[in-house]
């Protein structure tokens, strides 16, 4: 990336990420007196002829208002800032996240608890209650697409497959429906063969929320020598009925998981934590901690504006940061 503005407004600072369908930076919005740092994701189709051009044109228009309806209106999930093409470049503007990817959090403060887990799952799944509810399925959830917001600990939801799939486009006749999106081991059969499903997301949910205690990623869990099942409720031993509930969400064929959010939701509802293996108090409910870190400055924020609160990757601007927040997060900003 140059340093000239995208869409005469966008400075890009530094790269976040790459993968195969373009890439992700963090940047500064210079229509803005306070800089907001915001997200701009690169995307860039596989085919290069007008007419697949025109459908990805068609396609990413409709995907981006997709995303902007959901930004508006699911706390954990980025706002849509923005939208633009250049040259053959397709660009999407989302709001940054203040906080920490799953991924990192796990690496810098170890494995989470039984009960951490298990609210992290119950509040992912009301999240994708809504998500489902308007036809969309991510088919990317793992832990670097999950992110801790530093302002109250909750998991926020990011990169949507949707966006990637459009990119996939070879010709008019091939449907992108039969392209496989996702990532290796957090990714169910069904959607290796380019068919997701609902219960797709659930089975990336339950993988990922078993890694975040377990520290074992898919390919390093074992599997039953008779049934081929992922075998990994000794690792460590957890409440039967959180196992259970899990184990069902990452069955191999879908028709065996759950149907719906709902359904793997109250299942985790109705079958209360063993107190045995939780390790904490039963009245206590935890909000996942997160980490400062710095982040190169963007630009000379006013006080008390968001930008005057940088940490790494994405920032969050709808709520209100909280005046007084729980003691587990005090202890960390000393």
């Amino acid at each position: 990336m140059t340093s000239e503005l995208l869409n005469n407004r966008y400075r890009i600072l530094q790269a976040l990420g790459s993968g195969g369908f373009g890439e992700t930076f963090l940047a500064e919005d210079t229509h803005l007196p306070s800089g907001r740092p915001c997200v701009v994701k690169q995307l860039k189709p596989i085919a290069q002829n007008p007419e697949i051009n025109r459908l990805v044109q068609e396609r990413f228009h409709r995907e981006a208002a997709i995303l902007e309806e959901l930004g508006m209106e699911i706390d954990q999930i980025p706002q849509l800032l923005a939208y633009f093409q250049e040259e053959n470049r397709f660009y999407l503007v989302q709001e940054w996240i203040a906080g920490i990817s799953l991924k990192d959090y796990l690496q810098q403060q170890g494995k989470l608890l039984e009960r951490e887990a298990r609210e992290f799952v119950i509040s992912l799944l009301q999240v994708l209650q809504q998500v489902h509810h308007r036809g969309i399925i991510h088919r990317d959830i793992k832990p670097s697409n999950i992110m801790v917001r530093q302002q109250d600990g909750k998991p926020i939801l990011i990169d949507f497959g949707a966006a990637k799939e459009m990119m996939t486009l070879v010709d008019a006749k091939t449907p992108v429906q039969s392209i496989a999106i996702g990532t290796p081991g957090f990714m169910p059969p069904e959607q290796m063969g380019g068919h997701p499903v609902f219960a797709s997301d659930l089975y990336s949910l339950a993988l990922t929320i078993i890694h975040a205690f377990s520290g074992k990623l898919p390919y390093e869990l074992p599997r039953h020598s008779g049934t081929g099942m992922l075998d990994w409720q000794a690792l460590p031993p957890i409440s039967p009925g959180f196992a259970l509930v899990l184990q069902r969400a990452i069955h191999y064929s879908w028709h065996d998981r759950y149907p719906s959010a709902e359904a793997m939701l109250e299942a985790l509802l109705t079958n209360p934590i063993d107190l045995q293996f939780s390790r904490l108090p039963a009245d206590q409910t935890l909000t996942l901690p997160t980490p400062h870190s710095p982040l190169p400055r963007v630009a000379t924020p006013q006080p008390n504006s968001p930008a005057a609160h940088p940490t790494p990757h994405r920032q969050q601007h709808r709520p209100q940061k909280n005046p007084n927040p729980p003691n587990h997060i005090k202890k960390l900003q000393k």
